[in-house]
């Protein structure tokens, strides 16, 4: 599955990019329109908590959320699709969105020397050449998807 979130979704949004998903976040204030164009054009499920975009002719294409902070939308979303929080976690740009790839030896100088003795791997965003290594912040994001799978699994 491949998504669009809408502004007011951008947070679930980028824990569905953790999680490994193919996310588009376009900018706040897009036009509801552009927003729909993009998710068929795409072929996204455009996530939103908004009605009126789920009322028109491409609403197939929407899931209406009706929930007010991170974790009701997670719930709302886990009732309504089948996501999998586990699915390829940490293998997306949190920024633009791109597929990680392995840093080279050239790339891994950008981390901090520290962090470089604890991490086990460094991935970078070809894109916006953005590093990303295993710190403690990863341990509590990854249990916090575990968390989210045993309740959407249980």
């Amino acid at each position: 599955m491949k998504f669009l979130c809408d502004e007011m979704l951008k947070r679930l949004g980028q824990w569905l990019r953790i999680a490994g998903y193919d996310v588009l976040i376009l900018p706040d204030g897009t036009e509801d329109r552009v927003l729909i164009e993009a998710a068929v054009q795409q072929g996204r499920v455009l996530l939103t908590r908004d009605r009126d975009m789920a009322q028109g002719p491409d609403a197939a294409q929407v899931v209406l959320l009706e929930c007010q902070d991170l974790e009701d939308c997670v719930a709302d979303l886990g009732h309504r699709l089948p996501i999998d929080w586990l699915y390829r976690p940490f293998t997306r740009c949190l920024n633009c969105n791109a597929e990680l790839l392995e840093a080279d030896a050239t790339q891994r100088q950008g981390v901090p020397p520290e962090a470089l003795r604890q991490a086990s791997k460094v991935l970078f965003c070809p894109n916006c050449d953005q590093l990303y290594w295993e710190g403690s912040h990863v341990a509590r994001m990854r249990e916090r998807l575990r968390k989210w799978q045993r309740r959407d699994t249980s």
